[in-house]
């Protein structure tokens, strides 16, 4: 049986009708869900909360944290897909959302992740705003003789013993992405020393028990202004206000591209768009607000976006992570 021209018209129309009268009932019903794919305590979970307390009083509903943590986000992120695509629930995720989806074609995949990634980042989501940028430091014990970028590549390849230590976060994750970005870039001997953290990554640094690694500025800074880590160029495309006397790694004489982590918000793919539109339009304002910039002061900047380029964004990350992952992960 054919379906005419009028019919499909009109079934189309009472779909968009249900989605606007759905969108404007939106969010009567119940609390809005953040699902957050860590611990309690950590940068996300921090920008969340200061995030929903924003946006609930804007909403006039409650908007409370749910952390999901485990399997590198995994746990967390696949509770969002499997929810209700009706605004009520929404994930935060991180570049750990593009590094896991091109890390599941690895055979490692499970074994170096914790678990199997179930759901596609790109067709189970749909990018809702932004969150937080996580701008980052190449930062050294003072005991390496290198104060410069250049400095600390001709280190790594006389080293007796064999490289730079270099700290990360274990196999497939950003620093981890970040440290063989750098290797590249710059052509050093870099040695990965995989820790379970940032935190004991960082005391080890400063023990010396280890030679160099990529922090985030916004933690990095402290130690850096007490002299007990030397920066040696910032990964992003410009230098950072916080460290107006570091150079970037494109100052320091190399080419390649900008590096920062940054974390987002997404919902299930089959969220209706006018509530899509509705959260993103919200969060993304409370993320302009002057006072916000002092909120997130510890966990990174202010990261407002719309849907698109979150989406252009990830689809980026996907190929440049993937290529990194094709080259290291056997």
């Amino acid at each position: 049986m054919s379906i005419s021209r009028r019919t499909l018209c009109s079934i189309a129309a009472l779909a968009l009708t249900a989605n606007v009268a759905f969108a404007q009932e939106w969010p009567a019903k119940q609390p809005i869900r953040i699902v957050v794919p860590y611990p309690a305590g950590g940068n996300a979970d921090s920008a969340a909360r200061a995030l929903a307390e924003v946006v609930g009083n804007s909403l006039k509903q409650a908007v409370i944290v749910d952390n999901r943590p485990g399997a590198s986000s995994i746990i967390g992120t696949d509770a969002v897909s499997k929810a209700p695509a009706d605004g009520y629930t929404i994930g935060v995720v991180s570049d750990s959302h593009a590094i896991n989806h091109a890390m599941a074609k690895s055979p490692k995949a499970s074994e170096i992740l914790g678990a199997k990634v179930p759901y596609d980042a790109m067709k189970d989501f749909v990018p809702v705003a932004g969150m937080i940028a996580v701008p980052l430091v190449l930062v050294v014990n003072p005991k390496v003789p290198s104060r410069t970028l250049k400095e600390l590549v001709q280190y790594s390849k006389e080293r007796t013993k064999g490289g730079l230590n270099f700290g990360t976060m274990g196999t497939g994750s950003p620093w981890f992405i970040h440290m063989h970005q750098l290797q590249e870039m710059t052509t050093g001997q870099f040695v990965d020393v995989p820790y379970k953290g940032l935190a004991p990554a960082a005391t080890d640094l400063l023990a010396g028990q280890i030679d160099s690694m990529v922090m985030p500025v916004h933690y990095a800074q402290q130690y850096i202004k007490a002299g007990k880590l030397i920066p040696i160029a910032t990964l992003g495309a410009q230098r950072h206000p916080l460290l107006p006397d570091v150079p970037t790694v494109l100052e320091s004489g190399y080419t390649g591209p900008a590096i920062a982590n940054y974390l987002f918000f997404v919902a299930p793919a089959a969220t209706p768009p006018a509530i899509v539109e509705r959260l993103g339009r919200e969060l993304n304002a409370a993320l302009k607000l002057p006072a916000m910039k002092d909120k997130l002061s510890a966990s990174g900047d202010p990261y407002p976006a719309d849907s698109a380029e979150l989406a252009a964004r990830v689809r980026r990350d996907i190929d440049t992570y993937g290529a990194v992952i094709q080259k290291t992960i056997k």
